[in-house]
Order: C-alpha cells, then structure tokens, then sequence
C-alpha cells in the first residue's frame, strides 16, 4: 500500500494527528520542511520520515511519488494549499488539509474538474473546521430542503487556540468579515452580527465570523444565505467591532510580524488536560421563505482533538478506498452521520 503523507506534522495539530497515526498498521510517513524538528518527532512516534519543501517542485514529487494521500496541515493556508494541490495532481495523490480559510475551499473548488480527471479527491476542512458544522448543515437541510437560510454557530468550552490558529487569524486581520448572500460571498465589516444563542441548556453571545462554512455548506446544501457564529465574551466582541476602525494599522507587515514573535513564545496549543475535558457545542438553524425552521445542536470533542480524529477518520476511508474523485466536503462526501463516527458525539 501507498503511503499516508502528514506534512507539516511537527506542528501542533499535524502531531495530534501523527500520534493517532502511529497506532495504525497504515504506511505513515512524516514530513516538513524542518529536519530537525522531524527526526525528533519520528524518533518520538516510531514512524519514518523525509523533508520536503513547498517551495521545491522537485522535492514534493520525491515525496509524493510514493504517496496514495496528504493531510496537509502546515498553514496558514492560504499561503501553502496552491504547492501541494499541485504536487497532488501530478502526482496522481489524494489532498485533504486541515483548513478553515474560505479562500481556500473557493480556489479548490475551482479544480473540480482536475482532480476528477485523476480520479482523486480534494478535501480541505478535515478537522473542526468544518466537520462538526458541514454535518449540520447537511442533517438540517435533509429536514427543510426548501431552506433559504443557514445559519450556524459553534462554542468552545475549556480551551485555548493553537500558535498555528492564532498566525491564522493574524494573517486575517483588518479583512472584516464574509458571508454568504443570494449564492454569493459578500464582504461585511467584522462582528457583522451579534446574538444570543442557546446551545442546549447553555446560552451564550456569539458573533458573526468567516468560517469555512460559508463556502463549504453552500456546496454541501445549495443553500444561499448563511451565516455563521462564534460564542465569545463581550470584550473580544467589542475589539472585534474597534477592528473596523483600525484596519489600515491592523493590516500593516510590521504588526503582523510584531504579533507572529508573541505568539511564538507562548505554549503550542491546549495542554492535554484540556484537550481530554475540553468540549464543543454545535447549533444550527435552517429557514424557508415560509419562516418555519429547523433547529440542531451537537456536543462533540474540543476542537483540536476533533480536529485529530475527524481527520485521521477521513484518511483511513479514502486510504481504504471509500473515498469520491474530484472536490468534496466532509458530509457532501460521507453523509451527515460522519460525526457521531467520533466517540463522545452526541445530539443535546
């Protein structure tokens, strides 16, 4: 069998994922661009591995020649996709990334049509983003088919973000908001929306954000509107509406840089206790032009640790052969019930 490629797997969600991997009897195989960091986590992990650059056309077909799929988890990626999509269709090598950028999903999407021509599958959004939220999407739309409007919201109970997450969200600043409007993506200013929403029993405020879904539940659903939210306090919700103002300094290289060293010096993500206790609540609320509704709320996994198991689940389908040729998303490919494949996933 074909080698499973986990490139970028020394970050802190690739090694979550490369932990599970190891307890496999699938062919693993570790990469990055960082030997160092590789040897001492193969060494770790029991597993092999080879370096790789994205910026070496050549070093990613020695790495892939070998290769049946990648989980591409070094991001942001924004700036990493385009390398490896590539370096998968020359290869003839499955592509699924971790990603939540929109930009991301929209440009693969785009290569539908080579991908199907391999017979391979692009899919991005393997993890948190967007699995829990795509199944949503999708249940909820089974039970209103004529829905015009989708919205979705999720809340993070005991847990912290990743370094990678938060380099993400930098690259993003001063770039407002997104949401799906008529079918199409439409630039809103940040915290476009702010409500309250009750996740079971638990109530929260919870802001607009540009989550993967507004590109991935719109291919998954065909529904047109859709917006979707984040719990958080009301101070970060008031930082995120000064944003707004401030977008010429928050767009700045300077900064940005500024912010990235910071987030470098703190831990790489959730500590282990966190991951264990950690929870994530899912809602949902599909609408037709009638105004009737249909309402969902899911509690699954923290989110890294989601994150981990949705994505190693993902690549031991398609490693197996279940697995559609072209661009997919997560329960457009698998169906709804792909989530409560992960143990502690349950309907509130």
């Amino acid at each position: 069998m074909k080698n499973c490629i986990i490139y970028g797997s020394y970050g802190y969600s690739g090694n979550l994922i490369a932990e599970l991997a190891a307890t496999s009897n699938l062919p693993v195989l570790l990469s990055g661009r960082n030997e160092t960091k590789l040897k001492e986590q193969a060494k770790k992990l029991g597993l092999p591995f080879q370096k790789a650059s994205l910026e070496s056309k050549e070093e990613l077909d020695t790495l892939l020649e070998d290769a049946a799929l990648v989980i591409h988890c070094a991001g942001p990626f924004t700036h990493t996709w385009k390398p490896m999509a590539k370096a998968c269709l020359r290869n003839r090598c499955h592509y699924l990334d971790i990603t939540g950028e929109i930009d991301v999903f929209e440009w693969l999407k785009r290569l539908n049509s080579k991908f199907k021509e391999k017979q391979i599958m692009a899919m991005p959004g393997v993890g948190f983003d967007v699995v829990p939220t795509d199944c949503v999407a999708v249940s909820l739309h089974k039970k209103n088919p004529d829905a015009v409007k989708l919205e979705l919201a999720f809340w993070s109970l005991r847990s912290g973000v990743s370094q990678g997450t938060a380099k993400t969200m930098i690259a993003n600043l001063g770039k407002g908001g997104l949401i799906r409007q008529g079918g199409k993506l439409k630039r809103v200013p940040a915290a476009f929306k702010v409500k309250t929403i009750d996740f079971g029993g638990k109530s929260s405020k919870a802001v607009s954000i540009p989550w993967g879904d507004i590109s991935t539940a719109y291919t998954s659903t065909g529904i047109e509107n859709i917006m979707v939210y984040m719990a958080a306090p009301a101070k970060l919700i008031r930082l995120m509406k000064l944003s707004n103002y401030l977008k010429p300094i928050l767009g700045s290289s300077w900064l940005k840089g500024y912010l990235k060293k910071k987030i470098e010096q703190r831990p790489a993500g959730p500590g282990r206790e966190e991951l264990e206790k950690g929870r994530s609540l899912i809602w949902g609320r599909a609408e037709n032009e009638k105004g009737q509704y249909e309402e969902m709320i899911l509690q699954t996994l923290e989110g890294y640790k989601l994150t981990a198991e949705t994505a190693w689940l993902i690549a031991q389908k398609t490693m197996n052969g279940n697995f559609e040729p072209g661009y997919q998303t997560p329960a457009g490919c698998y169906g709804p019930e792909l989530i409560f494949e992960i143990e502690g996933t349950k309907k509130v």
